[in-house]
């Protein structure tokens, strides 16, 4: 791969001086102040219409570093792509980001950038290159794709100051994985071409993880294609697969043809609408978990059950029991009845709300079954809350008639289960002879 990259960045450095050298001189008056797709350090970048094939209309941008080739689309705040439009993020009470995300409640979508890179190749490190780099962002009445596109690699720099430009008013960023692979490989492009990368330290929001929080149990996969699938409900046609990208664009290094490459940057520019509107989903599902969602449908009750998860792992307990009730009464179907159950009894107890919890451990012990957990919290709960440790004794010897029978079916760790349920009888009988003497 490494010799490969060399032998393109020769051939694109030739293709590049050759083509400068055919262009036609420059008038008297560009010649005087320089190179014309060159700009000044801080002065405002000049835009030159440019086409790489139909359908790769664009402009390039004068930077301090040379020109960067840029396309431009922009959408009204009530364009659509699902059931919500593109600026329902802005709508949103600044309070649903750091639950949906471990973000800062200074995350402010109207100043974020959603990001995301086509790569020549999925290994990261100093070898692999980001030759398409799309960012959206909020501007007025309108949300804004842009996407970069690097011609030759000795356009990069030009590529990363003009990234840099559009990054400076933003304050935070949203991506899909974007934490794992698309921004550090983007800070390793600016450090190896010695730029500070732009937005250290900012808030992240990736997307990845909290869908897998959510949905990774009734999906069968979790990447944005999915998510667009299953939850915004949109299907790509004629979409280029990931796995062929690179390939794609060392073809087209190669050949100098980039009408393969209409494919690859309509793809980019899907992936970031979709975070928008993924994003947009996230929040409202936050908002508002027992409302409608913004397919005029109520959440399912695998939904809620995992909203709840998300809320308690973000220190939200009333707000997971809400969730977590509301599951209860919908119905699941990924999600079992004993996880439930027990999510549920669990977020009680971390409550202080013990009526409630005793009352699912009962229950459960009283449908039967093999589950251990609803007789050992019953059993701490009478020897710890009421000190009823003959009741907690009577609780602890059924929970070894349990675990009994699952280790007569071969039950995984029932033998662990056993010695852990046999001391703990041992204890409280010690107990009970200490209190009775």
């Amino acid at each position: 791969m490494r010799e490969r990259l060399r032998l393109l960045k020769a051939a694109g450095a030739a293709r590049a001086a050759a083509e400068r050298a055919a262009s036609p001189a420059a008038p008297a008056s560009q010649a005087s102040s320089g190179d014309p797709t060159r700009a000044p350090a801080g002065a405002p970048s000049a835009l030159q219409p440019a086409s790489l094939c139909p359908g790769l209309e664009g402009h390039l941008v004068a930077t301090e570093a040379g020109p960067a080739f840029r396309l431009e689309r922009r959408y009204p705040l009530d364009f659509r792509r699902g059931p919500l439009p593109l600026g329902w993020p802005l709508q949103l009470p600044a309070t649903v980001w750091p639950l949906v995300g471990r973000v800062p409640p200074a995350f402010d979508p109207r100043r974020a950038a959603f990001v995301d890179t086509e790569t020549t190749g999925l290994a990261g490190g100093t070898g692999t290159y980001a030759f398409l780099v799309g960012v959206g962002f909020y501007q007025g009445d309108e949300f804004v794709v842009r996407q970069y596109f690097l011609r030759d690699f000795p356009e990069e720099e030009a590529m990363l100051a003009a990234i840099a430009a559009d990054l400076a008013p933003c304050t935070c960023l949203v991506s899909f994985n974007g934490k794992s692979f698309d921004w550090p490989l983007l800070e390793t492009r600016f450090r190896l071409a010695r730029r500070r990368p732009p937005l250290g330290g900012a808030p992240h929001l990736d997307l990845l993880h909290p869908a897998r929080r959510l949905w990774s149990a009734r999906l069968d996969g979790c990447t944005l294609q999915d998510l667009e699938r299953a939850i915004l409900g949109v299907v790509r046609t004629g979409d280029v697969p990931g796995s062929r990208i690179p390939a794609l664009y060392f073809d087209y290094l190669r050949s100098g043809d980039a009408s393969a490459l209409v494919q690859v940057v309509e793809h980019n520019r899907l992936d970031i609408l979709s975070l928008a509107s993924l994003a947009g989903w996230m929040g409202q599902m936050a908002a508002d978990p027992l409302g409608p969602t913004p397919d005029g449908e109520l959440l399912c009750g695998d939904d809620l059950y995992h909203l709840g998860r998300l809320f308690e792992a973000r220190g939200q307990l009333a707000e997971a029991l809400t969730c977590y009730e509301a599951a209860r009464q919908r119905g699941i179907a990924a999600v079992s009845e004993t996880a439930l159950l027990r999510r549920l009894s669990f977020a009680y107890k971390r409550a202080r709300a013990h009526p409630q919890a005793v009352a699912i451990w009962e229950q459960m012990i009283a449908s039967g079954g093999l589950t251990l957990f609803p007789y050992i919290e019953l059993a701490k709960y009478h020897e710890h809350v009421t000190r009823r440790y003959d009741l907690a004794e009577s609780l602890t010897v059924r929970a070894l008639e349990v675990v009994d029978r699952r280790r007569s079916l071969g039950g995984a760790g029932a033998q662990r289960e056993y010695q852990e349920v046999q001391h703990r009888l041992r204890r409280l009988r010690r107990k009970r002879t200490g209190q009775s003497s």
